[in-house]
This record gives structure tokens, C-alpha cells and sequence, in this order.
């Protein structure tokens, strides 16, 4: 057995002004050159766990750190500030956080700049860094020029420039479409086959990382290690403790839970299903009135042409998916809509009046929208005031407010949580909030981007069901995402982007008929793919 590269003994760890431990008596042991999965629902500690590896607790945050972390085999309260990042590099979520300088070239450079690296190696070193992501072409291009998946890259290249022992990525593809998270994966397969390197990926969704990874650590919802060991067991053995602790277990190992009798041995890939599922998709649902509708709509930002003469119309009581690459104006196009944006050229009508004549409080009472970053979205202190900013805006007395807070609270599982700061909560629980306070004023259109990323499956289902409900009731839900999965089982109707135009406008079974996506970034749901290897059907 190789020696642990880290180790952790009795770690445990809370916050100020925090009743509940953010981690509690955590026992984990990593060998070099291993892969592992740290799996947990929203609010776990996973992120806190990540905090306490690279030194950031007990040195820099506020909060108590009880027990040991050792990396390479030395306590990290002995490491000297920056010391451990020789060790570690850790990719987090956003990686435009990450990011401080205007070009590629220069944002590596400045890493290595704050380890004293000489300059003639340090050359080296960015050449390398960028070779091995695929980026060797970007060198002297503006990081703002980048798409998703490319700025990912990057934020990967500057980790590896350092040659780390240890890499540590905070759900890296969370934000990436379908085929810039399959890129990126290959990346890190490369990595792990040309380096050997050490890889800890946090993460909610199990399907995408079986193939890479040998090994998970599972934190339950009292933050405590609920398991240890090799992926594949740990899904065999305790698949049925994962699906209530709301993690993502893989399509076919959530559908082979479904049958009378589940195999032994838990199937992780649609290769190793046995049988065909059954078809469960929306129905057409009954299509409304018109709601808006966009004429030779454009927008530009700095000379570049995000969005292009879209023409588009939007009915009552439709569940509408955006899908596409990044960068192909999704996020464009749905601030337009709600108008948040006003376009350099085109018209936007709702309800047959033109939106630059509605007033803004009038506006805001038709169209509700989500922030792809939820924390754009806050304007209190309070988890509590945030939901009930809007309502009493309204005519509702004080009790009546109180009343629909906190059911609303209890729905989006963020029930006692109503002093915390909104700032001060997880990524999931910032995202829960950001969907609570606009859909409790019960709008007649839904606008959300990426409302479901970074969160856990139990939370996903949570905001779909409401999503489905809201939609049940004839108001319209705009969506977008990169889950595919999602826009089979929910939409009605399904807009596929590609350089700021709208390439496709079909039902989603319209749109599987085409086959291959792949032009799009995108790729079949899981059923579909089913469907096309032609298994017999099994009755369940």
C-alpha cells in the first residue's frame, strides 16, 4: 500500500454564528496517485472539506478547525502561507473567479510569478500547461474572448503550471454544456495517464465520472463520513442510502432501483442496463395565448455579436428548454426577454405591448427571473427578507407575509435557515433561495438559467416538481440548462442556440428524431440513447 499523499484524522470543523458543525469528525486517508469522488447532498461540507486541505481553515477563514490534516505528511498548520500550493491546486466551480489578469499568457504567468519561478522556466511551463489542456493556439488571446469550457481550461492550465501532487476540482463541470464537460473529462483522463497525479473531484452527479474515478468519500447531511472505499461498491452497497441523501446516481442505476428485482451487482452505464425503461416524458400540454414575442431581435457587447436577429414567439402555459453551447446567447437572449436587457436592434412585444412601455413594477408582476449566479440576485441580509422583499411590496398584511415565507422556506428546504445571510449560505442553498424569492410571487412567466446546476438530486427534483406544478397552472416556464435529461423528462417545446441564433424550435421528441447533437455541444438524454441501442423491453 502507498503512502497516504492525505490524510485526515478527526477533523471537524464550525463556523461563527453557526449552531451545527460544518464538518464533524472526518477520517479519510488518499494515496498518491489515486482518483477519488467526494460525494455529499447540498450543504454537506463538501466545499468546507476542500477549505481544510488547502489551509484556508484554520489560517485564513473564520471558524474553529479541531483534529489533523496532513498532506505529504505534514501537518498543514506547519505550512508556511502559499507553501501548500506547491502541493495542492485546487479548480473551483466559477473559474472566472479565479482569474486576475487580461490574457491567457499572463494569467498563468502570474501563479508562477508568486512561487518565484524563473522566467526561462516559467515559459517552459506555461507552453506545457497549455499543450495539455488543448489551449496552446490561445496563448496570447483575451480571457474574455473565451467561451465556458475554454476559460476552464484555463483555470486548469494555471493549476497545473505549479506541477502539483494534488488536484482538486469543485464540480469543474457544472457550468460546461455536454460536450465541453465530455472534453474536459478527457483532459483529466490524459492527466491522470501522462502525470499520475492525485485527483479529487467534488462533486453531486455520479455518470460522468465512473469511468475515471476508482474511489469516493460520501459526507451525509450531518457532515459526517458515510462512506469510504472503491465507487462501484459503494453504489452496489448503499445505492438506496445515496438516492435519500439526494445525490445524482447514475440513469441506469436509478432505473434498475425501479424494477421488482434490483441485480446485485448496480448497473453505472447505460451499457450495462439489462432492459429498456419505460417512455416517461411530458405530454404536449394545452399551448395558451401568445405571451411575447421578439422581432429581428440583436444584441452586441464591445463590437461582438452575442445575439442575431432572433424572431421568436413564446405561448401561455408552455415549458420551454434553452439549450446549446456556452457562449451561444442563451443567457443573452433570456435577459431580453425579461427586460433586464434592452436590444441594439429588434422589438420584444408581451401581451401585445411593446416591453419598453410596460412600467418596471408592472413588468416584474408578469416576468419573474433567476440569475444563472444567484448571488446577483440578493438585496437583503437575511434569507427571510429576501423571500419576503416582494411580497410586501404588495397590499398582504405582515402575518399573511410570514405565513407564505415560511412555507415557501420549507418547500425549497431551507426551513431555519431564515437569519442566515444569504451570502453566507452554500452554492446550493444560494441557488434554492434565488428560485424561492421570485417564484413566490406567482408570475405569469418563469424566466431561469441553469437553475438546477451544482444541485443535489433530491433538491433538483424538489425545484422540477414545483417548476411542473407553476406550469400545470398555465403560467410558462423558460429554462435554461445543459441537462438533457431534464428537458426530456419536463419540456414541451425545446430552442437549441448556436452563435447567437436560434438553430432549432421543436418538441423535444422532434428533436431526438435528428440524432446526432453533437454539432450543438449537446447529447441525447439517456432514453434516447437507450432507445437507439434497441434492448428488449423488460415489464417491470
Amino acid at each position: 500500500m502507498n503512502e497516504p499523499i492525505i490524510m485526515t484524522k478527526h477533523l471537524s470543523v464550525s463556523y461563527e454564528e453557526v449552531e451545527e458543525p460544518a464538518l464533524n469528525d472526518i477520517n479519510l486517508s488518499i494515496e498518491k496517485g489515486s482518483s477519488w469522488l467526494i460525494l455529499g447532498p447540498s450543504g454537506a461540507g463538501k466545499s468546507t472539506f476542500i477549505h481544510c486541505l488547502n489551509g484556508l481553515f484554520p489560517r485564513e477563514l473564520d471558524g474553529e478547525m479541531s483534529g489533523h490534516v496532513y498532506v505529504n505528511g505534514k501537518d498543514t498548520r506547519d505550512y508556511h502561507p502559499g507553501e501548500i500550493s506547491r502541493h495542492l491546486g485546487i479548480v473551483f466551480q466559477d473559474p472566472e473567479t479565479q482569474f486576475c489578469m487580461l490574457t491567457v499568457e499572463d494569467e498563468i504567468a502570474f501563479g508562477l510569478e508568486n512561487l518565484s519561478t524563473p522566467l526561462d522556466e516559467m515559459e517552459e511551463l506555461i507552453t506545457e500547461s497549455l499543450k495539455l489542456v488543448g489551449l496552446e493556439h490561445y496563448r496570447k488571446s483575451d480571457i474574455s474572448t473565451l467561451s465556458g469550457g475554454e476559460k476552464q481550461k484555463l483555470a486548469l492550465a494555471c493549476v497545473l503550471a505549479m506541477k502539483p501532487d494534488v488536484l482538486i476540482l469543485d464540480e469543474p463541470t457544472s457550468n460546461l454544456d455536454p460536450y465541453a464537460s465530455e472534453q474536459f473529462i478527457q483532459i483529466l483522463h490524459r492527466l491522470k495517464t501522462v502525470l499520475g497525479i492525485t485527483l479529487i473531484v467534488i462533486e453531486h452527479k455520479i455518470e460522468e465520472w465512473t469511468e475515471l474515478v476508482q474511489h469516493t468519500a460520501i459526507l451525509n447531511q450531518n457532515r459526517e463520513l458515510f462512506y469510504q472505499g472503491t465507487l462501484r461498491d459503494g453504489v452496489t452497497e448503499h445505492a438506496s442510502s445515496l438516492k435519500k441523501l439526494g445525490l445524482w446516481l447514475p440513469y441506469a442505476t436509478r432505473e434498475a432501483l425501479k424494477t421488482a428485482s434490483p441485480p446485485s451487482t448496480l448497473p453505472m452505464t447505460i451499457d450495462e442496463l439489462s432492459f429498456k425503461p419505460e417512455n416517461v416524458h411530458p405530454s404536449d400540454g394545452y399551448r395558451g395565448q401568445q405571451l411575447l414575442h421578439t422581432d429581428n431581435l440583436s444584441w452586441h457587447a464591445s463590437k461582438q455579436k452575442i445575439l442575431d436577429s432572433v424572431h421568436l414567439d413564446i405561448f401561455q402555459n408552455e415549458f420551454v428548454a434553452i439549450v446549446g453551447p456556452n457562449g451561444s446567447g442563451k443567457t443573452t437572449l433570456s435577459l431580453l426577454l425579461a427586460g433586464i436587457h434592452s436590444p441594439n436592434r429588434g422589438s420584444i412585444h408581451l401581451k401585445g405591448r411593446p416591453l419598453e412601455e410596460w412600467r418596471e413594477d408592472n413588468l416584474r408582476n408578469v416576468i419573474g427571473y433567476v440569475f444563472q449566479n444567484p448571488e446577483h440576485q440578493f438585496i437583503t441580509d437575511s434569507v427571510f427578507e429576501e423571500v419576503a422583499y416582494s411580497l410586501k411590496l404588495t397590499n398582504k398584511e405582515e402575518d399573511e407575509v410570514r405565513e407564505i415565507v415560511f412555507q415557501t422556506l420549507k418547500e425549497y428546504n431551507l426551513a431555519g435557515l431564515e437569519s442566515r445571510n444569504p451570502f453566507q449560505l452554500s452554492q446550493g442553498q444560494k441557488r434554492r433561495l434565488s428560485v424561492a424569492a421570485m417564484t413566490v410571487m406567482d408570475q405569469e412567466l418563469l424566466i431561469l438559467d441553469e437553475p438546477t446546476f451544482g444541485q443535489d438530486w433530491n433538491t433538483t427534483e424538489r425545484l422540477m416538481d414545483v417548476l411542473q406544478d407553476i406550469n400545470s397552472k398555465g403560467k410558462t416556464i423558460v429554462m435554461i440548462t445543459h441537462d438533457m435529461e431534464l428537458v426530456d423528462r419536463f419540456a414541451t417545446r425545446v430552442l437549441v442556440m448556436e452563435k447567437g441564433k436560434v438553430k432549432i424550435d421543436k418538441k423535444p421528441d422532434e428533436l431526438w428524431e435528428q440524432g446526432d447533437l453533437s454539432r450543438y455541444h449537446l447529447k441525447l438524454p439517456p432514453r434516447i440513447q437507450l432507445e437507439r441501442m434497441r434492448l428488449p423491453y423488460v415489464s417491470k
